[in-house]
């Protein structure tokens, strides 16, 4: 863990475990039914997807804007999070600087928790890093680069599917998977950390144990996005651009080593936005061509193999992706539980774009209001946009009439209320002082980012 916020950390608990906690009010719901569901007491569980995290860290803005508080808004329902004041944990990104692009949380002071002291567990229980076996054993909550996050959350009081439970819930989200591919892909590699024949056993015990124990509650599961398409993969073009921004023709490769030696790339291969400190210095640029970041002389060095995702290893991340999201569909048929097709959403971003009042959003980095600035975690915007699909899935399956979140509403003051950038694109990110594999999970720093 980083020290520095080690110590932040550990003196707001020891602070506010003193302290009342907070009371969040009940909202009134508006009008619809409910069908055979029952939304009086909802729980979260899932990643930081679920939490709210945004720009690299977790705070009370965001939080409140996550697909799930939103949901509990259009039901009526109290719930419960673990708020963080500003400027967050870790301290959010922000854009810095337009020429030259400076992405940082340079200068920003660490939040802190302010609902630390809440005697009983969170309607939230959505952890960033999580992963599908987390909900049910607590054996990798103490480790290192985990401890910060299940300590904000979970806060030494048992697995958080226990913890959930045990506020009686009368409807519970899943949202879990993404970190099994996430990790892999940011850096470098196709190979999830979860067989799927695991995440199909640990999905069913959870499922199983949520009908053993609240056997009256309705279940939404939420399917894993191809994190394939997030920015944080997309942004860099494998190729040397010209100074307008377009490939150089014949196509010249930039330079990779995946195979153990320096190697062109695809021109199909990501190239990883954690890659942008090494070609600002002309890192993966052949002799003779230019940075398309800096304009500094290629060196003829080649990026690490943790820098480009091939497009072999973003097939088998599809494929994995494809895999887990058929055990969720199975899953939800054997207990009767709504799929959320998070999944679809990300595919449209991605694709032709999601248009809202003439405006048309998409995945790219910073320009398309859709994905915060790690490049990988959904906008206010885009959590209104999941959590309308979650509501969509819910009155389908249980014959309710939910009300959409109102979008121009969910789009806060940020990137996210922005209409994307529709003009000069030659001007690539260059995010300074978060080169390698930025921290984007919640603390302490990760090597990775994290839903």
């Amino acid at each position: 863990m980083n020290a520095t916020l080690k110590r932040i950390f550990a003196a707001a608990c020891a602070t506010l475990a003193l302290a009342a906690c907070s009371k969040i009010q009940p909202i009134v719901a508006p009008a619809g039914s409910s069908g055979s569901a029952n939304f009086s007491t909802y729980v979260a569980l899932g990643t930081s997807i679920t939490a709210g995290v945004q720009s690299g860290g977790l705070v009370v803005t965001h939080q409140q804007k996550s697909f799930a508080y939103q949901f509990a808004q259009q039901v009526g329902t109290t719930f419960t999070i673990p708020s963080v004041s500003p400027d967050g944990l870790p301290p959010l990104l922000e854009l810095q600087s337009i020429t030259p692009l400076i992405i940082s949380n340079v200068g920003r002071v660490a939040g802190a928790p302010t609902n630390f002291a809440q005697p009983t567990p969170y309607n939230n229980m959505g952890v960033p890093g999580a992963l599908l076996h987390d909900a049910l054993s607590t054996d990798d909550y103490t480790l290192p680069e985990r401890a910060g996050a299940f300590g904000l959350v979970a806060r030494g009081m048992g697995p958080v599917a226990d913890q959930a439970l045990s506020l009686a819930p009368t409807f519970v989200s899943i949202e879990y998977g993404a970190n099994e591919v996430l990790g892999p892909a940011t850096n470098g590699s196709g190979t999830a950390t979860t067989p799927t024949n695991n995440f199909a056993d640990s999905l069913s015990l959870l499922v199983g144990k949520i009908g053993t124990v609240a056997p009256n509650a309705k279940v939404a599961i939420v399917n894993v996005p191809n994190v394939a398409s997030v920015p944080y993969v997309t942004t860099f073009p494998a190729v040397v651009l010209q100074a307008d921004g377009t490939p150089v023709l014949p196509l010249i490769p930039l330079i990779g080593s995946e195979s153990g030696s320096p190697a062109p790339l695809s021109p199909f291969d990501h190239v990883l936005l954690g890659a942008a400190d090494s070609l600002a210095v002309g890192c993966g640029f052949p002799l003779g061509t230019f940075s398309y970041l800096t304009g500094a002389p290629g060196n003829g060095r080649p990026l690490l193999n943790s820098q480009v995702l091939s497009t072999t290893e973003a097939a088998s991340i599809q494929a994995t992706v494809d895999a887990y999201n058929a055990i969720i569909d199975t899953v939800a048929t054997n207990h009767g539980a709504a799929v959320v097709d998070f999944n679809a959403v990300l595919v449209q971003a991605s694709t032709t774009g999601i248009s809202y009042r003439g405006t048309t959003y998409t995945n790219a980095f910073i320009t398309g209001g859709l994905f915060s600035l790690d490049g990988v975690h959904p906008t206010d915007l885009a959590g209104g946009i999941i959590c309308n699909a979650m509501i969509d899935a819910v009155n389908a399956k249980f014959g309710a009439s939910i009300g959409h979140v109102n979008l121009s509403a969910a789009a806060s003051g940020s990137s996210s209320a922005m209409r994307p950038w529709t003009g000069d694109r030659r001007v690539l990110p260059w995010i300074q002082g978060l080169g390698g594999s930025p921290g984007m999970g919640l603390l302490p720093w990760r090597r990775a980012p994290a839903f």
